[in-house]
């Protein structure tokens, strides 16, 4: 898990210099240093062999751009007001039972105290 962590972050670094062409980086066979530098001087074209998967460093990079891409603010305020007005309807809708419930003991209350009432 950390070596996918460190593969995918060290991956969207630039990259700064270049391996020998058809050079391939085997992330399993590395020490996490090893990986560290070897993903820092691999060119976008290196091909990284990772858990049977081969891809190259921008493939990879472009992949995980795509699946840890964060929100963008319109996205996450469109959350939070759905979540805020899911939260004021369940609000309502307990208040409302609490009304119902004393209109109720209230009523109760009422019928008894007129039964005890003489006329």
């Amino acid at each position: 898990m950390l070596k996918t962590g460190m593969l995918l972050c060290a991956m969207s670094l630039a990259s700064a210099g270049a391996l020998h062409a058809g050079e391939a980086i085997v992330v399993e066979k590395l020490t996490k240093p090893q990986l560290q530098e070897a993903l820092k001087t691999a060119s976008d074209d290196t091909v990284i062999q990772y858990q049977g998967q081969i891809k190259t460093k921008a493939q990879w990079r472009s992949e995980f751009q795509a699946k840890y891409k964060p929100l963008d603010a319109a996205k996450l305020q469109e959350l939070a007001d759905a979540r805020k007005a899911k939260f004021e309807a369940a609000k309502k809708a307990l208040q409302d039972e609490q009304d119902r419930n004393i209109q109720a003991q209230n009523a109760q209350t009422r019928a008894e105290f007129d039964k005890l009432r003489p006329h």
